[in-house]
């Protein structure tokens, strides 16, 4: 293994494990809001938190994958890369302020709620400091710096747990989980800052550059969350109160979980594949294409396999018995996540290789095809119409985008890794299913089923030595 591939298999371990520590923030932070908070007020905090993600997610994708790309592509003259992504990033946070507050009656309004106006706009001072925060990860990540990287992520997600908890415990309810939502981005934006050493100097890259490269990204960041939120928003418009949001945000909460690890390899292979494909190294890129998926597969196989076996009696005990309606539609979101997990990877590197293009061509059939679904199916089945409606466009959108990259790299899955993978999976859900359990008891259920996939994969060839890469070399200089 050379240096390339040691730096990367590093980073994805660092990257991993800053996406545990996300992990458990998260599930500790809605752990206490769903009790909290009760199915009601945690729906409304669901959907003005759906309006605002989607927003950032806008805001982010205009710099994110240019601001990695450049800086990687420059090595030594990175400063200059840096603030010029740091000047185009706090000029768009203004734009998205500003657009977050003039649009916050009309979106209240088709969510068919005013009393949504307050929550928005006090949640869009975030819009300025999420994507500043994102910005000045990325120029770490594009420098390869992973262990900062990873380490400002992780001070982000357990500020923003210790503060979203506290300011509800505090009393401030709804209000103050937006309160501390905000202030955790100040923080994250002052300790990368910190890290990354950029200066507002002169740019060497000019906004123009940022904003051709990142309109495409931008417009498919509008197009996945606008697929992965209607559900949602259909949910919050037809169905008679919040209650229905609040059991149906749990499941989605539930499913992109489960993308965390599988997204997190995406931040460490990114620079490398950038620069594998700038330098036409084929047989690196095929190599590196192949990873991600099948890590992604490996990982979120394991993930449904074990929670689906369990799925109402986890909810539970976890979430309270009040959100055991969920069940249903998590178990169908899971399969969406790993669809959306496989569309992301095939989307970093078609961005990686620089057709962002065939990225927005293959989301633009999927948004009217989504909201027709989510219409038809949420009207006539609620929560598991809607849930049914994002798997199927998910579907689509993964089958499109994979294509494309097979075509493009002829790289991709082996057969025979998908087809163990999911008879190994199959084979653990059916175990699950067949050894009931009750109260904690289930969460020893789900670790020894975790333990046999992983065992099952590794006897009959699945897991191999060569996996074990990023750990053998945690240590190396």
């Amino acid at each position: 293994m050379n240096e390339s591939d040691r730096s990367t298999a590093r980073g994805t371990v660092k990257l991993a494990l800053a996406q545990l520590v996300m992990a458990g923030c998260g599930v500790a932070t809605h752990i206490y809001l769903t009790r909290a908070l009760q199915p009601k007020l945690y729906g409304l905090l669901v959907v003005v938190t759906s309006v605002i993600i989607w927003w950032e997610a806008v805001g982010e994708a205009l710099v994110r994958n240019a601001t990695t790309r450049f800086v990687a592509e420059a090595e030594e003259r990175w400063p200059g890369v840096a603030s010029s992504a740091i000047r185009t990033t706090l000029s768009w946070g203004a734009v998205l302020v500003i657009l977050g507050v003039v649009s916050a009656p009309l979106v209240s309004g088709m969510l068919g709620d005013p009393q949504l106006v307050p929550y928005l706009l006090l949640f869009s001072a975030d819009l300025a400091l999420f994507p500043l925060f994102i910005a000045l990860a990325e120029v770490l990540a594009g420098r390869r710096r992973y262990s900062f990287y990873a380490g400002s992520w992780a001070i982000y997600w357990l500020i923003k747990a210790a503060l979203v908890i506290g300011l509800v415990a505090l009393g401030l309810s709804v209000e103050g989980a937006i309160i501390g939502s905000v202030l955790a981005s100040v923080v994250g934006v002052a300790v990368t800052w910190l890290w990354s050493g950029v200066s507002l100097g002169s740019g060497t890259v000019p906004t123009r550059t940022f904003v051709l490269f990142g309109l495409p990204l931008a417009g498919i960041a509008v197009m996945r969350r606008t697929v992965q939120n209607m559900d949602l928003w259909f949910i919050t418009r037809l169905l008679p109160s919040y209650n229905q949001a609040g059991y149906y945000g749990l499941a989605q909460y539930i499913s992109r979980a489960l993308m965390m690890l599988p997204v997190a390899v995406s931040g460490a292979v990114f620079p490398t594949l950038t620069q594998a494909i700038s330098r036409g190294d084929e047989a690196r890129c095929r190599q590196l294409i192949r990873q991600s998926f099948r890590f992604a597969l490996i990982i979120m196989v394991a993930a449904i396999a074990v929670l689906a076996s369990s799925m109402r009696e986890l909810i539970v005990l976890v979430f309270g018995a009040d959100f055991a309606p969920a069940t249903f539609p998590a178990l169908c979101l899971m399969f969406a996540a790993l669809l959306f997990a496989l569309e992301f990877i095939a989307n970093i590197v078609l961005v990686s290789a620089g057709k962002p293009a065939l990225c927005l061509a293959a989301f633009a059939p999927a948004v009217p095809i989504n909201v027709i679904l989510n219409y038809v199916l949420v009207t006539r089945y609620g929560m598991i119409g809607a849930s049914l409606a994002t798997t199927a466009t998910a579907a689509l959108v993964a089958g499109i985008l994979t294509t494309m990259v097979w075509r493009e790299f002829r790289a991709l899955l082996p057969p025979l890794t998908v087809l163990r993978t999911l008879l190994t999976g199959g084979l653990i859900y059916l175990a699950g299913i067949y050894v009931p359990t009750t109260s904690w008891v289930v969460l020893v259920k789900c670790a020894m089923l975790a333990i046999a996939y992983g065992l099952i994969l590794r006897l009959i060839g699945e897991l191999r030595k060569d996996d074990l890469a990023p750990l053998i070399f945690w240590r190396s200089p």
